[in-house]
């Protein structure tokens, strides 16, 4: 399986890239804080960056725009290695805390790197004007930064860089502000002017939800390391390992270790004194795993509520309720299955409590294994709907 698209430079002979090609930072106390990274977006892409607190994901920007030194590797922007100073690189980056000059009205914020750049008053008017309706932040552009909300200056930094046409965007979590109503239509908005201005984009985020909805590729970073670059819905059927099964997802995946068996052909898991057919052949993947110790990882849509009129095809376990996430239509409930816990989609009018006993139907056609030791994935359900 080739996960990760670590060769695609050296196919594509970088082609207006923009991003990290074998890059690796460290930190003055001698912390790694990149680790051989390759990521890069292409012409008119925005590429997403995933991955936990600690992961290197702002260090990836910071090492793009010129913030960071990056000791091993190279920074390419439009598809050529730099080494210039940040200020020679033509970005426009947003971050996470946006900085706005406070003698300047918002109008004169959003224009300011325009104007640096000598662009004509009128198209720095136009410019800011049309921006800033479709921000929803027309009614601010007289105001001084200290005088609107801190998610509001999170828009105004936003709009200060997408009134520009840079070489690249470089983006921060620009959202991390942001009222939760308005997040939707500002992903919106982001996501139009990178495909209008065809310029690559950098977009990084710990909220998976950020992540799949406006990535068109999302790259996976832990511990400094690339673990998976692919699109939104490759990286949810088809994780790499179980670090990225857990990490994307509206809920965490479920796994509960268990052994492959077979009999007569077919394939089942073993796990305690229950074995969970999956009424099918052994798959070609684990035709080397029969008999051995796996990891099973199941995905909230396929453990349901048992009701009344289990589905013969699946198993039944009972277990207690330790958590209930509603999210209006489901519910979504983790379930303590002897020393592990899987997560559940119930009914959103569900009357379960925590503490209850629920049974819960598990489709084991439908687990994702992974290997024991290293938490590689090992197989993949077939994704319904496609052979």
């Amino acid at each position: 399986m080739r996960w990760v698209e670590e060769t695609e430079v050296e196919q594509t002979g970088f082609e207006g890239c923009t991003g990290l090609h074998g890059a690796t930072v460290v930190h003055r106390d001698g912390t790694v804080a990149l680790d051989d990274v390759t990521v890069l977006a292409r012409p008119g892409e925005l590429l997403a960056v995933l991955g936990p607190s600690g992961s290197g994901k702002s260090t990836l920007l910071r090492a793009v725009a010129g913030l960071a030194r990056v000791r091993v590797g190279r920074v390419l922007i439009a598809g050529e290695p730099t080494t210039s100073d940040p200020a020679l690189r033509d970005i426009a980056m947003v971050f996470e805390n946006t900085q706005l000059m406070p003698m300047l009205d918002v109008a004169r914020n959003m224009g300011f790197g325009l104007q640096a750049r000598h662009v004509p008053a009128e198209q720095v008017q136009r410019q800011v004007e049309t921006q800033s309706r479709r921000l929803r932040i027309h009614r601010l552009l007289r105001r001084l930064p200290t005088e609107i909300s801190a998610g509001e200056r999170g828009q105004v930094g936003i709009g200060r860089a997408l009134v520009r046409t840079p070489k690249a965007f470089l983006l921060d979590e620009p959202l991390a502000h942001v009222d939760a109503h308005e997040r939707a239509r500002m992903r919106r908005v982001i996501a139009e002017t990178v495909k209008a201005s065809k310029v690559s984009t950098l977009y990084v985020t710990h909220d998976q939800s950020d992540a799949l909805s406006i990535g068109d590729r999302i790259a996976v970073l832990n511990a400094g390391r690339v673990v998976q670059i692919a699109t939104p819905r490759e990286l949810y059927d088809r994780p790499a390992t179980l670090f990225v099964a857990d990490f994307v997802g509206a809920s965490p995946i479920g796994a509960i270790p268990g052994r492959l068996v077979a009999s007569g052909g077919m394939a089942g898991y073993q796990v305690g004194a229950r074995t969970l057919p999956t009424w099918l052949p052994v798959p070609a993947e684990l035709g080397g795993q029969v008999g051995r110790e796996v990891l099973l990882g199941f995905r909230a849509e396929d453990v349901r509520d048992a009701g009344r009129e289990p589905d013969p095809d699946h198993t039944c376990l009972a277990g207690a309720v330790k958590a209930i996430d509603r999210t209006g239509r489901d519910a979504y409930l983790t379930v303590q299955i002897g020393s592990h816990r899987l997560v559940a989609r119930f009914s959103g009018r569900t009357g379960a409590r925590l503490g209850d006993v629920v049974t819960i139907a598990v489709d084991a056609a439908r687990a994702h294994v992974f290997d024991c030791a290293t938490g590689r994935a090992l197989y993949h359900p077939a994704i319904p709907g496609q052979d």
